[in-house]
């Protein structure tokens, strides 16, 4: 099951049993059939923080899906910073299909953000069969209004786009789309490479073999050993997969790390200082299995190009996203994690912080594991209120846990 149809299920499942609480179940002889009907909610995808309109100050944009009974609306809602009162209300942008996954990038050489949106499915999938309904929606910025959005295009891909992310990957200097495909038995990613004579527009999926059986969920792109290109880490189901781009074009071998392990989600940045990139991964543990127990961040520290040194640091159940950034004030990139229980109708998500000092480079200790919101599972750092610190944006909502003092977070609250 991929994470939108189990937040999908989270949702309905939530709602039928606060619908059946406050109903009560049916009486004979009062007429009714027992049924019980689950209001309007909503399903939110994958949050960014990024200046869009080039104003100096932090955005917000979030894929959400509107359900109610048979009927979606879905959409990407951007929330722009203004100078004085906080964000303005959020510009709705339609999409044809229920979205997950957003990446934001200057597709089109323009010096502007564009949106990625990644789409599972565009037509119901069967669980685990390679179906070709995934798809990718591209929002390019209007060029006449900052902040603003032309109308969606359409770009099939197959499999189940589950996220995706914007980087020259073909070595031509313009940016390309590489897509994390959920489906397991497909095994792969896939990469959309820029058109040579059309700015924004792309070429026809090609599919890159990763790890036979293993489907992905999220992936990022930077320069992992330090060689001026940009290379791909996947979170996989039975790992983290790292494709190092060579010199004469295409990837090498993938090399694995975290064997066995079901990872949802990835982040890269150097943590300790020594000028090489670094991994960090989100383990959701046991309760994939319907048990508890066994969720971890793993800090992936580079000791060599291609070679790292790893250590599991035991989080919340559910672990499913990471980000990284300064979360207390020092210089330092720290972490925080999004834990979220899907089958729990109870169990609020999770954000844990992870900080690390200038004695223990590379280190990271647990400095709070906070309430979340009911169900987000998607997390972003910035400094959405302006004054200087970094704050923890989640998708549900949106909501923000604003730093109030070194490394404190207030509860989350509405973006505005």
């Amino acid at each position: 099951m991929g994470r939108l149809a189990e937040n999908l299920e989270k949702g309905a499942a939530l709602l039928a049993g606060a619908a059946a609480l406050l109903l009560g179940p049916a009486c004979g002889g009062g007429g009714g059939n027992g049924e019980v009907a689950i209001p309007p909610f909503w399903v939110w995808g994958q949050v960014v923080v990024a200046d869009l309109n080039r104003d100096g100050r932090a955005d917000v944009a979030v894929p959400a899906t509107l359900i109610d009974g048979g009927t979606h609306r879905s959409s990407v809602q951007v929330f722009l910073r203004d100078a004085a009162v906080g964000f303005a209300a959020p510009a709705a942008y339609p999409l044809a299909f229920d979205p997950w996954g957003l990446a934001a990038g200057d597709l089109d050489g323009d010096g502007r953000p564009d949106l990625v949106v990644a789409i599972p499915a565009s037509t119901p999938p069967q669980l685990n069969t390679p179906g070709d309904s995934g798809g990718l929606i591209v929002l390019r910025q209007d060029p006449v209004k900052p902040g603003r959005f032309l109308p969606q295009a359409w770009i099939q891909t197959g499999g189940a786009a589950e996220a995706a992310t914007v980087a020259d990957l073909t070595g031509d200097g313009r940016a390309d789309l590489a897509v994390a495909d959920g489906v397991r038995v497909n095994g792969r990613m896939l990469l959309l490479a820029q058109a040579p004579d059309s700015p924004g527009a792309f070429l026809p999926a090609v599919p890159v073999s990763v790890a036979a059986g293993q489907g992905f969920s999220d992936l990022v792109a930077a320069d992992v050993d330090g060689d001026g290109r940009s290379d791909l880490v996947l979170a996989g189901s039975g790992g983290v997969a790292l494709l190092l781009r060579q010199a004469g074009g295409g990837f090498a071998p993938p090399i694995f790390l975290a064997s066995g392990q079901r990872i949802d989600g990835v982040a890269v940045a150097d943590l300790d200082g020594d000028s090489r990139m670094d991994l960090v991964a989100a383990n959701p543990g046991n309760v994939t299995d319907g048990g508890r127990g066994g969720a971890s961040v793993t800090v992936f520290l580079q000791t060599q190009p291609g070679a790292f040194a790893a250590t599991a640091i035991p989080v919340a159940d559910g672990a499913r996203q990471v980000a990284i950034g300064d979360l207390n004030g020092d210089g330092l990139p720290d972490v925080a994690a999004i834990s979220l229980v899907y089958q729990s109708l109870s169990v609020p998500s999770k954000v844990t912080i992870l900080l690390q000092t200038a004695a223990s480079r590379g280190a990271f200790t647990v400095g709070a594991v906070m309430d979340g919101t009911g169900s987000s599972n998607f997390i972003a750092l910035g400094d959405v209120d302006g004054d200087g610190r970094t704050d923890v944006v989640l998708n549900e909502g949106p909501s923000v846990m604003v730093q109030t003092a070194p490394g404190v977070f207030g509860s989350p609250r509405a973006l505005r």
